[in-house]
């Protein structure tokens, strides 16, 4: 994530760099694609990467993708993972050695939480922070797909999502598109996607103001306790910027370069935030889909 100052003279700012030792490094790439095992057609971006390791892509349209392996990897997992799939992993020196060329995920079935509410006592809350300052803008380092950023919020009990909210302070590009991901987090350490269909988020640049707002009353999202909200890049944008207002001090922006890379955080909360209802008073009970 890139943080700058534009009204200060002597800007500074938080850029995350990789180092790079030099050496020997011998490198495969393998070209590939991924299908349903129920269709055998290809499966759009799905995310493709090295667990643990900021080595990653996403396939295009047709299910796609080309990816390079270094022999250094060659004892890691190598994970293919979509929502309403299921995720699959291979070692890397077996999915070099064996060359394989097709992957197949398999449909989900999930387990949704049936809503009863006896009384229609529920509370307006807002989760997130409004930024329109332009003190401070921040947003993705670069144009990595799989890579992600987004802010952690607290429920303090059971919320059903309204919609999400973007302060958005540059956008050179004709149009963006990210795809929107919401984390259960668990133990501290592991993060779980908790929805059950992918949601797309797009808006071209005349439409921009200090606010945009995109409703999310149709997929019926509910969270609870600890979550990651967070936009990915899932398509290549082309040549171009988006900054979003950022407040400093506040909080923290969690960002990783790739789908199978580990969180990590910067100081500066990006203008990001959510509306929804604070359900009380409701019974649940599970059925499978």
């Amino acid at each position: 994530m890139t943080l700058s100052r534009p009204r200060l003279k002597n800007k500074t700012g938080l850029i995350f760099f990789l180092l790079f030792i030099s050496g020997p490094i011998f490198c495969q790439q393998q070209n590939c694609r991924v299908l349903s095992s129920e269709t055998k057609s290809g499966i759009a971006f799905v995310n493709v990467g090295i667990v643990g390791k900021n080595v990653g892509t996403v396939t295009d349209l047709d299910g796609n993708f080309s990816i390079e392996l270094d022999n250094i990897y060659n004892n890691d997992s190598i994970r293919f993972s979509m929502i309403g799939f299921e995720s699959k992993s291979f070692l890397v020196s077996y999915f070099k050695e064996n060359s394989i060329k097709t992957i197949y995920l398999n449909p989900k079935s999930y387990i949704l939480t049936e809503v009863k509410v006896f009384f229609h006592r529920t509370k307006e809350i807002t989760l997130g922070t409004q930024v329109i300052s332009d003190a401070l803008k921040s947003g993705f380092e670069n144009n990595n797909l799989g890579s992600e950023l987004g802010i952690k919020v607290d429920t303090k009990g059971q919320v059903k999502l309204e919609d999400i909210n973007l302060n958005v302070a540059t956008c050179t590009y004709d149009s963006v598109t990210y795809r929107l991901n919401i984390y259960k987090i668990e133990d501290k350490s592991e993060y779980k996607n908790i929805l059950t269909e992918p949601i797309y988020i797009s808006f071209s640049k005349d439409k921009i103001k200090k606010v945009i707002t995109f409703d999310l009353t149709k997929y019926s999202i509910l969270i609870e306790g600890e979550v990651l909200i967070t936009l990915e890049l899932y398509k290549d944008l082309g040549e171009g910027r988006l900054l979003f207002y950022t407040q400093f001090f506040t909080g923290y922006t969690y960002h990783k370069k790739t789908s199978e890379g580990n969180w990590t955080k910067a100081p500066g909360l990006i203008g990001m935030y959510l509306h929804g209802k604070l359900i009380k008073g409701s019974s649940y009970k599970s059925k499978k889909i």
